[in-house]
């Protein structure tokens, strides 16, 4: 099971840009992705794109060597739910195994940490996705 992060808070929402998710009526997230990476920039990590998907935003960060990325979707009943991407510790490409132990966890705790300081109902709690 991949950690996720359940967050609930009437501060961020829907923003014009959610209207680019496949499922627009019922989801969005876009104002917490661009706060999660605003964060992120005065931490110095740079959000390179917020993609729209068909599960939520793809929102990528550039490694050397590969990329690295946080997921953010809420419905219209439930709070946010913010995963990252690769689910393993590792990518390939090509031939190679790239490890991305390292960037990965210090992506999840930074993010967690943007959370317990955002304005929120409750705190950020991990669970299994």
């Amino acid at each position: 099971m991949d950690p996720i992060i359940e967050f609930d808070s009437p501060h961020f929402p829907r923003h014009p840009r959610d209207e680019e998710l496949a499922n627009t009526e019922e989801m969005f997230g876009y104002a917490l992705a661009t706060h999660i990476g605003e964060q992120l920039s005065q931490r110095g990590t740079i959000v390179t794109g917020y993609i729209a998907e068909d599960w939520g935003w793809y929102c990528e960060i550039r490694l050397p060597e590969t990329a690295i990325a946080y997921g953010v979707v809420s419905g219209t009943e439930a709070g946010f739910i913010i995963h990252f991407i690769p689910h393993k510790p590792y990518v390939r490409k090509l031939f190679r195994k790239i490890d991305v132990s390292a960037p990965l966890a210090q992506l999840r705790d930074v993010v967690f940490a943007i959370l317990q300081e955002a304005p929120s109902s409750s705190p950020p709690r991990w669970t299994e996705g």
